[in-house]
């Protein structure tokens, strides 16, 4: 219980937290669900779905010790190295790459749309803290609204309430437009 209790909690690495990999794919797949029936793609299309979650975890490649970092330590821990967490990669210059990257490899918009939404909402998420991120990338001003730390209880209230929200929405299309 209690090994299972401690993945569920934000780690400390350091002097600085780490938001958890769940807090960001809810996030992302709220985004989604939000989303895609205002691009003409499906919200409970599991593809989709997978693809907001997957584009939730990309920002943090640059952290060795997240999700993401640990499975791409190749990547994760040069790039950390070079560029430091919450730069680039927590940038709109990362999201116009990525999407110009993903177009360029001809990907459908049913691709690249949930991954860059997830991606936009890991960065929105962030902004929602305290140390905030440098969208500007590579001008050294961080933006942030301030409303919470990460890994606090406020943030723990936020991401529920997105979620729930969220849970609320899908409930309502799969009403109205069935399974």
């Amino acid at each position: 219980m209690a090994e299972q209790r401690s993945r569920l909690l934000p780690r400390r690495l350091g002097s600085n937290w780490i938001v958890m990999a769940s807090s960001h794919v809810a996030v992302g797949v709220a985004a989604w669900t939000w989303t895609a029936p205002h691009l003409g793609l499906s919200s409970l299309n599991p593809e989709g779905l997978v693809l907001a979650a997957v584009g939730a975890l990309l920002p943090d490649i640059d952290h060795p010790g997240s999700w993401v970092g640990r499975r791409l330590s190749l990547i994760s821990v040069p790039l950390a190295a070079m560029l430091g967490h919450r730069g680039v990669t927590h940038s709109l210059v990362a999201v116009l790459a990525c999407m110009a990257f993903l177009r360029w490899e001809g990907l459908s918009n049913s691709v690249v749309a949930p991954l860059v939404i997830g991606y936009l909402s890991h960065l929105g998420a962030d902004l929602l803290t305290t140390n905030g991120l440098r969208l500007a990338w590579p001008s050294s001003k961080r933006h942030s609204i301030g409303v919470c730390r990460t890994g606090s209880v406020t943030e723990s209230v936020i991401v529920a309430g997105v979620a729930l929200a969220a849970g609320i929405n899908m409930m309502h299309i799969h009403q109205a437009f069935g399974p």
